[in-house]
């Protein structure tokens, strides 16, 4: 455990907002649930732990999923009394930061690596090395399971996963004839940049009343993993090297494709004033209909986004275009999971683990705990849990996923380098190279600060 200065520390430290900051439900609530305990078990000696969760789950008000799988916890475990509190996406993160410099941190977390990890490199989480089976770790993807280690340490135990791709107002093109333009009989519907720019200027001739086909965004961190993913994806280049080692997506190939970027702004067929625009207002232009694809998106946010929709239109997933067919996508993911706070008392520790597992793995209400997410397994073994198309075929994509690096050292710093250039480039005050050239440097130093 880190010293009481560290932990203050952490108060100050800007920590990264979820994939939409505000997405999702906001309530905040407290629920505390029990349940009588059987004869068998009677004697165990009770435990009580507290579950701070944001609003991850799609079923009803916020906390209401959570309250029926304490429920069914208790049911086996009737000694662990759990205290759910509900937390949300956009004073959430400084609330745990609070929480850990006051040493009133909770006993677990539904969060993503991001900030576990962050949380774990500064002494305040337990180790869960004891949860990893061998028949979990052949399950899961290497890529997943190292974005959950610190140090060769498990900290967080994953749940769900999403890859973050485009997607498109399939019902406007059908309406304006250009759905034979999409790449959906392609294989995967792999696509080009050259195919990308070819629809976004049919969209822009078709249907003169959108605000513009496609639009950027770059007011704050919020979502910016779908713009490095969207030029990366674009240029070739991968936005950090393999091992880790250093940020690559100012490659002379990601330039030329944010210089792409940047001149289809100039052109009309991206919307014009990104710099000002933050990710949920370019969500809400594409659930309006003000513009026809929107450039992150994922099988969770579709969920979350139906009652938003100005009409039940059609949405299909799309990847990011390449550069040409040899150029396979890599996308961001996102990630949920299980953080356990080491809270210096063992027996919670392990009544924590305990619901971590029970959550996880119990026969009853695994599968209905993923639906509920919107989401998919991060096990190779779970698969078909919905019905539709689209869910089969975003799950399926699920294969492209990159290089994960939300959980490497100073990412949350690294974070407030980036979407400054982006705005700079975006209001012409930086060339694409100079500003990605500027990024570069900066967030590569902050690989190796301690």
């Amino acid at each position: 455990m880190k010293t009481k200065k560290v932990l203050v520390s952490l108060v100050a430290i800007s920590m990264i907002a979820s994939m939409f900051a505000g997405c999702g439900k906001s309530t905040t609530e407290s629920t505390t649930s029990t349940s009588s305990a059987p004869s068998s078990t009677a004697k165990a000696e009770s435990v009580e732990i507290t579950w701070w969760d944001y609003p991850n789950f799609q079923s009803g008000t916020a906390g209401d999923y959570e309250k029926q799988l304490v429920a069914s916890f208790n049911k086996k475990y009737p000694n662990i009394k759990v205290n759910v509190e509900m937390i949300d996406f956009a004073s959430g993160p400084q609330k745990v930061n609070t929480a850990i410099a006051s040493n009133s941190a909770p006993d677990l977390i539904f969060d993503y690596p991001g900030r576990i990890i962050d949380y774990a490199r500064n002494g305040v989480m337990a180790e869960l090395d004891d949860l990893f089976s061998d028949s979990l770790k052949s399950d899961v993807s290497t890529k997943i399971l190292d974005a959950c280690k610190l140090d060769n340490k498990y900290y967080m135990y994953p749940i769900n996963t999403a890859p973050n791709m485009m997607a498109f107002n399939k019902t406007m093109l059908d309406k304006a004839g250009l759905t034979n333009m999409l790449p959906l009989n392609k294989e995967d519907r792999l696509w080009t940049v050259s195919e990308f720019e070819a629809l976004l200027k049919a969209i822009k001739e078709k249907i003169p009343t959108l605000t513009a086909p496609t639009a950027i965004f770059a007011k704050s961190s919020a979502g910016d993993q779908g713009t490095r993913a969207w030029i990366s994806n674009m240029g070739g280049v991968s936005t950090i090297a393999p091992d880790l080692s250093k940020y690559t997506i100012n490659d002379p190939k990601d330039v030329a494709a944010l210089q792409w970027i940047v001149d289809s702004v100039n052109s009309g067929l991206i919307l014009k004033g990104g710099e000002a625009l933050a990710s949920n207002d370019v969500v809400d232009m594409y659930l309006g209909e003000k513009i026809a694809c929107v450039p992150l998106y994922n099988k969770t946010l579709l969920a979350s986004s139906a009652a938003k929709k100005t009409s039940n239109f059609e949405e299909v997933f799309i990847p990011y275009p390449t550069p040409d067919a040899s150029v396979k996508p890599q996308f961001e993911a996102y990630i949920g999971g299980f953080g356990v706070f080491n809270n210096n008392d063992v027996k919670k520790v392990e009544a924590a683990k305990k619901l971590v597992d029970f959550i996880a793995n119990d026969q009853d209400t695994a599968k209905e705990t993923l639906k509920q997410t919107g989401s998919f397994s991060v096990r190779s073994s779970i698969t078909g849990l919905y019905d539709d198309a689209e869910s089969k075929y975003c799950e399926s994509m699920i294969k492209y996923l990159g290089t994960y690096y939300n959980q490497v050292q100073g990412f949350a710093e690294m974070r407030t380098y980036y979407f400054p250039v982006l705005q700079n480039i975006l209001l012409g005050t930086q060339t694409p190279k100079a500003g990605l050239d500027d990024f570069v440097k900066k967030a590569n130093e902050t690989l190796v600060k301690k």
